[in-house]
């Protein structure tokens, strides 16, 4: 049982390290795009405003790059777990 909680906590550890962050982060754009909506909406790059590629184009590669980590990372660690647990 002491094994299962250890295994817990690292799991939740590793979640939040990853969770809390990006949260963070995609809140913080928002609020960048929002509060200097002016200076930002008056920048274009290829015919768009900067905060479309904020907002819509900037997102999205890094959300996916970081699911595929930490889905990769997430099955090593199951991996590893019943790799202990088998053994036992």
């Amino acid at each position: 049982m002491e094994r299962i909680d250890a295994i817990r906590k690292r799991q939740l550890k590793f979640a939040l390290g990853i969770g809390i962050p990006y949260f963070a982060f995609v809140i913080s754009i928002f609020l960048v795009v929002y509060m200097a909506s002016q200076s930002i909406t008056d920048v274009a790059i290829m015919g768009f405003p900067l905060h479309y590629w904020l907002v819509a184009v900037a997102v999205y590669p890094i959300t996916w790059a970081l699911f595929i980590w930490y889905v990769g990372k997430a099955n090593r660690m199951e991996d590893e777990i019943e790799a202990d647990m088998g053994g036992k």
